[in-house]
């Protein structure tokens, strides 16, 4: 028989070996272990994903990585499609008064890579009929080099496309930026060109290559004057045309500081085409000017107190200079022998007189003023267009008395501009610039005193006057020109000049002539220079022609009359009155020089 024992309410067997079922089973405490296994299951397989997918992103990221350094260090640029190349932006370049005269244009540069090209065939008959300086030999040529090519450079947004759309992979693509020139042929040679990388290859473009162009600003004011450079090209056009010239240059610089306004040579280019005569006749061409240097033997023997404007000379019909004779083209006199002043020798433009007035002055004294005025000497611009001045190389007694009077020395036109802008502004050398100078004045050294540049003032203004230049300005009332070169009995004008015509020399002297007239105004306190030149003008010797000369190619008839239409037309641009009342009495300057 079992024992039993009580405990309580609740009976127990003694012998039952099992006590599994002695507890009470707790349901919530059941669900709440399931939810937790099931919870660390789940959670055991999301960090093993998640692990996973960070190995794999790391794979794709490190592949990736691999591939950038790849192509920025190891691929070859050549076999690229599409590709953006370094950019060079030119500043640019506007006229005095913020005019642009360049301008910036983004185009595109397209390669072909021909290995890349499917169908060559097509692309090239394509190619050929999108661009007009292709055709399919040349194009079909470069293909057989199998080498990478330029299709075009400096293509436009809508050629670019046309090419697209042929849907071949093979081409490459660069950024490029056009230098593009307003004005056209206006500017050209004193602008000059970039080739198709951007540099500059010659003019003021050139000169800017050696300055750092991405870290300037944006525009750079030249001292050109827009206004002013069209109407000297327009005019020494005109005049080239009614004078049956080869060619024509034209210079206007500020006596004071050095700004040049405007530079025209004539035959010119168009910088957009690269097509045209690059030749700048202003720097770089070389001349024996003629008469016009007479200018710099008168204004160093005043100087130096060899003679004044009254001292006499007497001049004959000839004068020997070395085996040659020399005799005057406007004679100031009719007789064999005749004396003659100073003043009357410059105004006539007498060679017999100025060789008489260089001999007083000696070798040694014109040698060290003509290279105080630089006309020894490259000038100093932003241009790499400049001549060197040719010069005897022996400097003798002959080479003194040729070069008086405007022989012997062969100087650019720029030469001829500043030097006479010394001799008129009270002696100051000025340097050239292209860069508007904000400085009035910007003189340099001084080589001429105040006295001696008023002398020549007068006899710049005598000359227009009475001398070889007044038919142009309308001071002989005999000749009946055009309407406004008929004398004008109430108006003068304000302004001096010299004139100077010499033949061109090449293995001997030839027919062909060089005219010249430089000129300043307001003469009776200059501010501007202005130089014309005609190469080789021909004679006009009809009197029913408005522009008759006599026959005579002389500058007086041809250049002289080309500056006085430029002067009437610039002096209320540059706020300068260049005419005067006769009639008021007005004296320009004290002629009572001793």
């Amino acid at each position: 028989m079992r024992k039993s024992n009580y405990i309580g309410k609740r009976k127990i067997d003694i012998n039952q070996k099992s006590f599994s079922f002695t507890h009470r089973y707790d349901q919530r405490k059941f669900k709440i272990d399931k939810l937790n296994n099931i919870k660390n299951t789940f959670q055991i397989k999301i960090n093993n994903r998640l692990i996973l997918s960070s190995i794999i992103f790391s794979s794709i990221f490190f592949v990736i990585a691999i591939q950038i350094l790849q192509i920025n260090i190891f691929h070859n640029a050549q076999y690229e499609i599409f590709s953006k190349s370094e950019e060079i932006v030119r500043p640019n370049i506007l006229d005095r008064n913020s005019i642009s005269l360049t301008a910036n244009l983004p185009m595109y540069n397209i390669g072909v890579i021909p290995s890349k090209i499917q169908n060559r065939e097509k692309f090239i008959r394509r190619a050929v009929s999108i661009y007009d300086h292709l055709s399919y030999a040349e194009l079909n040529n470069k293909f057989q080099k199998n080498e990478f090519f330029y299709l075009k450079r400096n293509s436009s947004p809508q050629e670019l496309q046309k090419i697209i759309n042929i849907g071949e992979i093979g081409i490459q693509v660069e950024d490029s930026i056009l230098r593009k020139y307003i004005h056209k042929s206006l500017f050209s040679h004193v602008i000059g060109e970039v080739d198709l990388d951007n540099i500059g290859v010659s003019g003021m473009e050139y000169s800017f290559n050696d300055i750092d162009l991405n870290s300037q600003k944006d525009t750079i004011f030249s001292s050109l004057d827009l206004r002013i450079q069209h109407i000297m090209r327009d005019e020494i056009l005109k005049g080239m045309n009614t004078y049956d010239a080869k060619g024509g240059s034209g210079l206007i610089i500020n006596v004071d500081n050095g700004e040049i306004i405007s530079m025209v040579s004539l035959p010119d280019f168009d910088p957009n085409q690269s097509i045209g005569n690059k030749f700048n006749r202003n720097t770089l061409g070389v001349y024996e000017l003629g008469s016009v240097m007479k200018t710099f033997t008168t204004a160093i023997g005043i100087e130096e107190k060899i003679f004044n404007l009254n001292t006499i000379y007497n001049v004959e019909k000839t004068i020997k200079v070395g085996s040659n004779r020399v005799s005057d083209t406007h004679s100031p006199c009719k007789q064999n022998l005749c004396s003659v002043s100073v003043e009357d020798i410059f105004v006539h433009s007498s060679n017999i007189g100025t060789i008489k007035m260089v001999r007083d002055i000696g070798t040694e004294l014109q040698q060290n003023y003509l290279s105080n005025l630089g006309l020894l000497n490259k000038v100093n611009l932003n241009l790499p267009e400049l001549a060197t001045p040719i010069m005897p190389e022996n400097w003798s007694s002959v080479s003194t008395d040729s070069i008086a009077y405007g022989y012997g020395l062969s100087i650019s036109p720029l030469h001829l501009a500043l030097a006479t802008a010394t001799v008129l502004n009270g002696g100051y050398i000025i340097e050239p610039t292209l860069l508007k100078n904000e400085k009035l004045k910007d003189y340099k050294q001084r080589i001429f005193s105040e006295d001696t540049s008023q002398m020549m003032r007068y006899l710049f203004s005598k000359v227009v006057t009475e001398g070889t230049a007044k038919s142009a300005f309308g001071y002989n009332k005999s000749l009946t020109y055009k309407p406004n070169y008929v004398f004008n009995d109430t108006y003068g004008y304000l302004v001096g000049g010299k004139t100077g015509t010499a033949q061109k020399s090449s293995s001997g002297y030839k027919r062909g002539k060089i005219a010249t007239f430089i000129s300043a105004f307001p003469i009776n306190n200059p501010k501007f220079i202005v130089l014309i030149s005609l190469d080789e003008p021909q004679p006009i010797n009809d009197r029913e022609s408005d522009y008759d000369t006599f026959g005579s190619t002389n500058a007086g008839w041809n250049v002289a009359r080309i500056s006085r239409n430029i002067i009437d037309r610039i002096s209320p641009i540059l706020d300068i009155n260049t005419k005067y009342k006769l009639n008021d009495n007005e004296i320009i300057y004290n002629t009572s020089f001793n």
